[in-house]
């Protein structure tokens, strides 16, 4: 990717965080960035193509963090540091709030919602893989539809910015966290049952 048409998509993510959805407009990104409108249309056909691969970009590279850090993580406890950290991270760098306003703004059967669709089954694809090494061999896997909960995981993970965004409430993460922390301990203590081995006749 050209150093110029990286500099159009992260003005773009920066004018979602900043402006909202409705406010990112050409002008607006290219303010931003600190160039012309017309670079914009040099390397996008228009606003919905920025937005696309603004999209595609910023959740490509969170995903890759994520993987990179709960690589084999298989206790429940340590994945919930890690995710504490890393939702710190996507706050930080506005990840979180600029997909939070393309959610918002997508019109369905656009462009922009076929893209949100496929990056919102990557996360629950990640989310499922953590969730089945940390179900493995535990009495409760049986139980437990693991698609489904990685769905609802991700529903919830964003639902939590939803609800931040609207009162301002930056306590209520941390809250959810320390809450999930508490599970994790206890889940962590609930032992994995061992294989079964064929004995010999």
């Amino acid at each position: 990717m050209s150093d110029t048409r990286g500099r159009v998509l992260d003005a773009a993510l920066a004018c979602l965080v900043s402006h909202g959805y409705g406010g990112t407009t050409a002008r607006a990104i290219a303010q931003l960035g600190g160039f012309a409108p017309g670079v914009i249309y040099y390397h996008f056909t228009d606003l919905d193509e920025v937005l696309v691969a603004a999209l595609a970009r910023t959740c490509e590279s969170r995903v890759q963090r994520y993987r990179a850090e709960l690589s084999g993580v298989d206790r429940a406890g340590r994945a919930v540091e890690l995710l504490r950290e890393l939702y710190r991270e996507d706050t930080e760098v506005g990840h979180i709030a600029a997909v939070q306003e393309i959610y918002a703004g997508a019109r369905p059967g656009s462009r922009l919602a076929a893209q949100l669709a496929l990056e919102t089954r990557r996360w629950e694809e990640l989310a499922e893989e953590l969730l089945t090494t940390l179900l493995r061999g535990k009495p409760l896997a049986s139980a437990v539809r693991v698609p489904v909960l990685a769905s609802a995981a991700v529903a919830f993970y964003l639902g939590t910015e939803t609800l931040t965004h609207l009162d301002g409430d930056r306590s209520r993460p941390a809250e959810f966290f320390d809450q999930a922390a508490r599970l994790a301990a206890v889940f962590d203590r609930i032992p994995r049952l061992r294989r079964r081995t064929n004995q010999p006749s």
